[in-house]
This record gives structure tokens, sequence and C-alpha cells, in this order.
């Protein structure tokens, strides 16, 4: 069984304006509509979405 991580960088949830629902990709429809009202457009929300680009500290050997 695969587990799905619920936090974290890169994790993906989708929130619909009309209905405030909250829910993972794999929940929203083929045509990306809402699960529970069928409003058409869902937002795309992101947790921890910090670069992973450091700062140079000098000379690393």
């Amino acid at each position: 069984m695969r587990i799905i991580p619920l936090r974290g960088p890169g994790i993906a949830w989708y929130k619909c304006p009309a209905c405030r629902l909250k829910c993972r990709p794999t929940a929203v429809s083929p045509d990306g509509s809402c699960p529970r009202c069928g409003y058409s457009h869902m937002m795309r929300l992101s947790f921890g979405g910090r670069s992973n680009a450091s700062a140079p500290d000098g000379d690393r050997s």
C-alpha cells in the first residue's frame, strides 16, 4: 500500500472557492471540477514552497 504524505514541501491540495472544500488532486474529477459542488475552477494550494537554492558559504572542498 502506498502512503501519501499529508504535509511537507511539494504537497498539492486543491480548494474550491464556491464550497471551500479542500481535497487532494486524486479526488478532483478528470475535468478539474469540484467533487462536492461541481465548480469548474479549483484553486491549487501549496504548502512549504521554499526554494532549495542555498547561498554560497565561501570555500567548500
